[in-house]
């Protein structure tokens, strides 16, 4: 990368110290010594490619600073999003307990013992497991037929299984009905560990507002039953299926993210989770403070379980913004970086047509021409490519920044507030290179100036 970086650069060199060197060479001597110093008047033709270069570069800038403002103003909106349930004082880890040889309902037994241990940890106010940690990038989803449509039609839906106090721990609010009763997390693992009873019983499920808007919309969702699955009936039979008397709804709590913050709110049901693999305590202080205390519990449970991912809420959105904290970081730089090459060049143009004109400048000043006159000459010519500049990078940033449609969240490619932004900024960087050339055009003694030459 170094070796490149060097070569890139010598090759940049040498290409644009050869094109002035070769225009040069092909100068007649004989005009060239009857004419004076160029002008900021008739004479700008000599500085087209001049005016040309400091037009891209102030076109590219404007493309690369409203990429970067893009990729900032979704960092933003990312963090500042509303997940649907709190996020601070919450410490996630994973439990794996298949290693106890625990099945069923004893397995069952074990993580409500963990829990109940969990909990009896002093600053911890809540505790609850599920099959995954929200926001972790997990995600199950389920299939199931809906009463009133055609047999073999199905809906689909996100699917959760949590522990007891889950919606307490994560503080997502119950709007209408219940939470899980304790018999009922019994009952699932009965479910689970006797297909017999999975076709009597209607199994508990709690869903989201979103659900209901979607398949409930003008009833009454509490006591309604779905997902009733009858082999042969529902879609074609298979040796392994088995007939299921679904769900029925006894509670609706508020929309909350399930797999990641970019991922939108679709159908969730809850449902009551015999066991999991993931815990989640709501503590009374620093979440990091109680890690000690459940190494203790999870080793005097078993030498052999491993405690993995502990992490507080906080770190698990934070590392899942990793890509676009790390691409706002750079383009924010190459950003910078570009703002100044461009006000680098608006400088040097000015500056080079200020020292060529200032025989012209001085008989002007000798002339008459006030110091706002000369001022303004030399600003109104800067603000001129500037502005060109702008609009050309403007008009391309709105095209090339679609390439950005898969990283940008809850902002458009062409987001006015954006090029607004960088629209105001880059003036106010043209008016900063244009204000020193022009300062010193407007002092020109006009004595010294007609003895320039």
């Amino acid at each position: 990368m170094l070796g490149f970086t060097l070569a890139a650069t010598l090759l940049t060199g040498l290409l644009f110290g050869i094109a002035p060197a070769l225009r040069s060479m092909r100068i007649d001597l004989t005009p060239a010594l009857k004419d004076s110093a160029g002008g900021l008047g008739g004479r700008q033709g000599r500085f087209r490619l001049g005016n040309i270069l400091v037009v891209m570069q102030v076109a590219l800038t404007v493309v690369v600073m409203v990429g970067a403002g893009l990729v900032v103003h979704t960092l933003r909106n990312l963090r500042s999003l509303d997940p649907g349930f709190a996020t601070d004082n919450l410490l996630t880890f994973d439990v794996d307990a298949t290693l106890t040889g625990y099945k069923d309902e004893r397995m069952a037994a074990f993580y409500r013992e963990l829990r109940d241990r969990f909990a009896a940890i002093p600053g911890v106010t809540a505790v609850s497991y599920s099959n995954s940690i929200l926001l972790s990038g997990g995600l199950w989803s389920t299939d199931f037929h809906l009463p009133g449509t055609p047999p073999r039609s199905k809906k689909s839906a996100d699917y959760m299984p949590v522990g007891p106090q889950f919606f307490e721990t994560m503080q997502i609010p119950v709007l209408r009905g219940r939470k899980f009763k304790p018999e009922e997390y019994e009952l699932t693992a009965k479910v689970e560990a006797d297909k017999e009873a999975r076709a009597r019983v209607a199994e508990p499920v709690i869903v989201n507002e979103v659900f209901v808007r979607a398949y409930f919309p003008n009833l009454n969702p509490i006591g309604q039953p779905f997902g009733a699955y009858v082999p042969g009936v529902n879609g074609e039979p298979s040796p392994d299926e088995t007939a299921s008397a679904g769900w029925q709804i006894v509670g609706v709590v508020r929309d909350a993210k399930y797999e990641s913050l970019r991922s939108s709110i679709v159908p969730t049901m809850y449902v009551p989770a015999s066991s999991g693999g993931s815990f989640e305590l709501r503590t009374s202080r620093d979440p990091m403070a109680v890690a000690p205390d459940i190494r203790d519990v999870v080793r005097q449970a078993g030498r052999d379980i491993p405690l993995v991912n502990m992490l507080t809420q906080t770190e698990t959105i934070e590392r899942q913004l990793f890509q676009e904290r790390l691409v706002a970081r750079l383009a924010s730089l190459f950003a910078l970086l570009a703002l100044l090459l461009a006000a680098i060049g608006l400088y040097g143009l000015l500056a080079h047509e200020v020292t060529r004109s200032t025989n012209e400048i001085g008989i002007r000043v000798a002339l008459g021409a006030a110091t706002g006159q000369v001022l303004g000459r030399i600003v109104r010519q800067g603000f001129v490519l500037a502005a060109i500049g702008l609009a050309i990078g403007a008009a391309a940033s709105v095209a090339l920044t679609r390439l950005l449609g898969n990283m940008l969240f809850e902002v458009e490619p062409g987001d006015p507030l954006t090029l607004i932004g960088v629209t105001v900024l880059l003036m106010l960087m043209a008016l900063a290179a244009c204000y020193i050339p022009a300062r010193r055009a407007s002092r020109v003694d006009p004595i010294v100036a007609l003895r320039h030459e």
